[in-house]
Protein backbone atom coordinates (compact mmCIF):
# COMPACT_ATOMS: atom_id res chain seq x y z
CA UNK A 1 0.00 0.00 0.00
CA UNK A 2 2.90 2.30 0.88
CA UNK A 3 4.38 2.23 -2.45
CA UNK A 4 1.26 2.53 -3.94
CA UNK A 5 -0.09 5.44 -2.27
CA UNK A 6 3.91 6.97 -2.57
CA UNK A 7 2.87 6.66 -6.53
CA UNK A 8 -0.06 8.30 -6.56
CA UNK A 9 0.94 11.41 -4.41
CA UNK A 10 3.97 12.11 -6.53
CA UNK A 11 1.21 12.03 -9.47
CA UNK A 12 -0.77 14.30 -7.83
CA UNK A 13 1.72 16.36 -6.65
CA UNK A 14 3.57 16.24 -10.49
CA UNK A 15 7.50 14.93 -9.34
CA UNK A 16 9.37 12.37 -7.31
CA UNK A 17 10.12 12.92 -4.12
CA UNK A 18 13.71 12.80 -3.56
CA UNK A 19 14.44 11.18 -0.48
CA UNK A 20 17.94 12.02 -0.13
CA UNK A 21 17.32 15.50 -0.31
CA UNK A 22 16.97 18.00 2.24
CA UNK A 23 14.73 21.01 0.52
CA UNK A 24 11.93 21.94 2.65
CA UNK A 25 9.53 20.93 -0.03
CA UNK A 26 10.74 17.15 0.24
CA UNK A 27 10.71 17.42 3.56
CA UNK A 28 6.96 17.96 3.71
CA UNK A 29 5.51 15.86 1.21
CA UNK A 30 7.92 13.12 3.66
CA UNK A 31 6.08 14.53 6.55
CA UNK A 32 3.06 14.23 4.83
CA UNK A 33 2.78 10.98 4.06
CA UNK A 34 4.54 9.66 7.12
CA UNK A 35 1.74 11.47 9.22
CA UNK A 36 -0.95 10.25 6.26
CA UNK A 37 0.31 6.30 7.02
CA UNK A 38 0.92 6.10 10.43
CA UNK A 39 -2.29 5.00 11.49
CA UNK A 40 -2.08 1.87 9.18
CA UNK A 41 1.68 0.64 9.57
CA UNK A 42 4.73 0.85 11.72
CA UNK A 43 7.00 3.67 11.77
CA UNK A 44 9.95 1.04 10.67
CA UNK A 45 7.77 0.10 7.53
CA UNK A 46 7.40 3.95 7.00
CA UNK A 47 10.86 4.62 7.03
CA UNK A 48 11.83 1.88 4.31
CA UNK A 49 9.47 3.37 2.13
CA UNK A 50 10.68 6.95 2.55
CA UNK A 51 14.39 5.01 2.71
CA UNK A 52 14.75 6.76 6.56
CA UNK A 53 15.15 5.05 9.88
CA UNK A 54 12.08 4.72 12.33
CA UNK A 55 13.97 8.14 14.55
CA UNK A 56 13.55 9.54 11.66
CA UNK A 57 9.77 9.00 11.63
CA UNK A 58 9.09 9.48 15.12
CA UNK A 59 10.39 12.91 14.77
CA UNK A 60 8.31 13.44 11.34
CA UNK A 61 4.76 12.82 13.43
CA UNK A 62 5.89 14.94 16.29
CA UNK A 63 6.61 17.64 13.89
CA UNK A 64 3.41 17.57 12.28
CA UNK A 65 1.51 20.05 14.41
CA UNK A 66 4.60 22.85 13.66
CA UNK A 67 4.47 21.99 10.06
CA UNK A 68 0.72 22.79 9.89
CA UNK A 69 1.57 25.70 12.02
CA UNK A 70 4.51 26.71 9.99
CA UNK A 71 4.26 26.33 6.37
CA UNK A 72 1.05 27.23 4.08
CA UNK A 73 1.71 24.53 1.73
CA UNK A 74 1.75 21.90 3.96
CA UNK A 75 -1.76 21.51 5.24
CA UNK A 76 -2.76 20.86 1.25
CA UNK A 77 0.27 18.12 0.59
CA UNK A 78 -0.83 16.63 4.02
CA UNK A 79 -4.82 16.55 1.96
CA UNK A 80 -3.76 14.97 -0.71
CA UNK A 81 -1.36 12.46 1.25
CA UNK A 82 -4.43 11.41 3.39
CA UNK A 83 -6.83 11.29 0.36
CA UNK A 84 -4.47 8.79 -1.26
CA UNK A 85 -3.72 6.58 1.39
CA UNK A 86 -7.47 6.54 2.42
CA UNK A 87 -8.13 5.32 -1.09
CA UNK A 88 -6.09 2.73 -0.89
CA UNK A 89 -6.37 1.67 2.35
CA UNK A 90 -10.45 0.94 1.47
CA UNK A 91 -9.41 -0.64 -1.46
CA UNK A 92 -7.05 -2.74 -0.15
CA UNK A 93 -9.84 -3.42 3.20
CA UNK A 94 -6.42 -2.10 5.51
CA UNK A 95 -8.03 -0.72 8.61
CA UNK A 96 -5.61 1.76 10.84
CA UNK A 97 -4.26 0.09 14.05
CA UNK A 98 -5.07 1.01 17.48
CA UNK A 99 -1.50 1.15 19.50
CA UNK A 100 -1.53 0.82 22.99
CA UNK A 101 1.39 0.94 25.47
CA UNK A 102 3.89 3.84 26.12
CA UNK A 103 2.63 7.14 26.09
CA UNK A 104 -0.29 6.33 23.61
CA UNK A 105 -3.37 4.78 24.12
CA UNK A 106 -7.37 5.63 22.33
CA UNK A 107 -7.02 8.65 24.00
CA UNK A 108 -4.25 9.95 23.17
CA UNK A 109 -4.78 9.29 19.49
CA UNK A 110 -8.25 11.42 19.55
CA UNK A 111 -6.74 13.84 21.21
CA UNK A 112 -4.39 14.00 18.41
CA UNK A 113 -6.96 13.90 16.17
CA UNK A 114 -9.00 16.55 17.58
CA UNK A 115 -5.38 19.15 17.80
CA UNK A 116 -5.39 18.24 14.25
CA UNK A 117 -8.91 19.20 13.20
CA UNK A 118 -8.44 22.34 15.14
CA UNK A 119 -5.50 23.11 13.52
CA UNK A 120 -6.78 22.51 10.08
CA UNK A 121 -10.12 24.85 11.29
CA UNK A 122 -7.76 27.60 11.96
CA UNK A 123 -5.83 27.26 8.92
CA UNK A 124 -8.55 27.16 7.06
CA UNK A 125 -10.24 30.58 8.57
CA UNK A 126 -7.08 32.40 7.54
CA UNK A 127 -7.09 31.17 4.03
CA UNK A 128 -10.84 32.23 3.95
CA UNK A 129 -10.19 35.52 5.58
CA UNK A 130 -6.85 36.01 2.75
CA UNK A 131 -9.44 35.36 0.31
CA UNK A 132 -12.22 37.34 1.30
CA UNK A 133 -14.81 35.01 2.11
CA UNK A 134 -17.81 36.15 4.23
CA UNK A 135 -18.69 33.18 6.39
CA UNK A 136 -22.37 34.59 6.69
CA UNK A 137 -22.56 34.64 3.39
CA UNK A 138 -22.71 30.58 3.63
Amino acid sequence: MLADSRKEYERRIGYEIDDNSRLNNYVQDRVALANAWAPYTTRLNIGKALSKDHSTIVHYVKEHDVYIKSFPSYPQKYNHAIEVTNKFAQELKIEPMIRFGGSRNLHHELMVIKKTIRNLQGFEKKLELKLGYNEKAS
